[in-house]
């Protein structure tokens, strides 16, 4: 098999032109597998935000967008969440069929929620095609954290057990930390199937750059050191351990000021805290901003912190973030939670506190003010080396070539077989 002559179609929950971790991750997976030589494209959800097309070209991929069902009401009514899904996927499988009967797809290629895994499946048995899951993470523990589910009620064990199945359907699993793999080859899924497609950074976005000194005197951090988190608060990420954490650190170091980039289900929290604790002075909360001035603000932070609390989501799952901050050379702080662990491991960080400990939090920064400039700078040097040779993304792709091998080979040999009895 020539990898020029592959054909794949992947199966996304959203995209981008949207800007979340999943988004990026989906976008870097396509555009590589087309920079090696596939021919990739994309079905997104009907979960994908409305456009004006049923298909559009981004960054040289081609989208194929599923339009939302007319009627929804069963979904609004049904008391179970997974249910309230079902017209979504099914109007997903209707969209994959039709997008593969004129692509003629050789693999198709499902990213996690469940529900795009379910559609596939479905899918994939009506075209007769081979088909790979990818778990990012588990729809369960997501839905635990906002509080859509409890963790281990009915609920989340029948989702938990859907998934389980799909997984031994798939022609072939992907995840992207050695955490799922883990649990998925925990429920009997055999290891040789469960395959590591890590995250990647792009060090040419990512670059090391001065501070931008305009935005600094705005912001009033000219000649400050700056402890930042940049990324979506959802309860998870620990924000207001950070901002309690921070009042402690302050109150001795008046010259430190944290910047908390970013908007999301914990922002009413976030910003309670700070008024609480009356630090509204040393705290700077500019909301969302334009995907064109992140790297802006990034360039005022000196120390990213990865705060995340210790549930079963984070202890599985990696973030994206930290790879782009090691690219672009910060020094970087998180707790030891599984995710975070593996992730800074990867680069050489060992800056990590006890996940959830406000105590070991404030000693951890404080440790970090202490040391020298020489040695923050070999940190910083060392963490963007590690980043360029070895969590590039087309590195991070690479290996996927092969699981596609394994799958189509066979069949072009029973292909050719029954060339040669003809």
């Amino acid at each position: 098999m020539r990898a020029m002559s592959t054909r794949v179609l992947h199966i996304q929950d959203h995209t981008i032109p949207e800007l979340s971790g999943y988004a990026v991750r989906s976008r870097y997976i396509v555009a590589c597998q087309r920079a090696l030589g596939l021919d990739a494209r994309v079905v997104s959800s009907a979960r994908h935000p409305a456009c004006n097309s049923r298909e559009e070209t981004l960054d040289g991929i081609p989208f194929f967008r599923t339009a939302r069902p007319q009627s929804l009401v069963a979904r609004a009514m049904s008391p179970l969440p997974i249910l309230r899904e079902w017209p979504l996927t099914r109007a997903l499988e209707e969209r994959i069929v039709e997008v593969a009967s004129a692509f003629s797809p050789q693999v198709l290629h499902a990213h996690s929620p469940i529900f795009n895994g379910w559609a596939t499946r479905r899918a994939a048995r009506r075209l007769g095609l081979p088909w790979v899951y990818e778990i990012r993470a588990f729809w369960e523990d997501d839905a635990v954290d906002k509080k859509k589910i409890r963790e281990w009620g009915f609920t989340y064990r029948q989702v938990r057990a859907a998934e389980t199945r799909i997984c031994r359907d798939a022609s072939a699993v992907v995840t992207i930390c050695r955490g799922l793999r883990e649990d998925i080859i925990s429920r009997g899924i055999p290891a040789t199937k469960v395959h590591l497609i890590a995250n990647g950074v792009d060090s040419e976005r990512f670059v090391v750059r001065e501070r931008d000194e305009q935005l600094a005197q705005r912001c009033g951090v000219q000649g400050e050191r700056v402890i930042g988190f940049v990324g979506s608060f959802f309860r998870y990420e620990g924000l207001p351990l950070l901002v309690h954490a921070f009042a402690d650190l302050v109150r001795d170091n008046p010259r430190v000021k944290l910047l908390l980039l970013g908007g999301g289900e914990d922002e009413a929290a976030v910003r309670t805290a700070v008024a609480s604790l009356g630090i509204e002075a040393s705290v700077i909360l500019p909301g969302r901003v334009p995907h064109a001035e992140v790297d802006a603000w990034y360039s005022l932070i000196d120390l990213l912190v990865y705060p995340r609390l210790s549930v079963r989501l984070t202890e599985l799952v990696t973030p994206l973030k930290p790879l782009e901050a090691a690219a672009a050379g910060k020094c970087m702080l998180g707790s030891d939670v599984g995710g975070v662990k593996e992730l800074l491991e990867r680069v050489g960080c060992k800056r990590l506190f006890r996940a959830g400990s406000r105590p070991d939090l404030v000693q951890a920064m404080q440790e970090w003010l202490r040391t020298s400039e020489e040695a923050l700078r070999a940190e910083q040097s060392r963490q963007v080396d590690l980043a360029a040779a070895e969590c590039q993304w087309i590195q991070a792709v690479r290996p996927i070539l092969s699981v596609y091998g394994s799958l189509l080979a066979p069949r072009e040999l029973v292909a050719a077989g029954a060339r040669g009895a003809g």
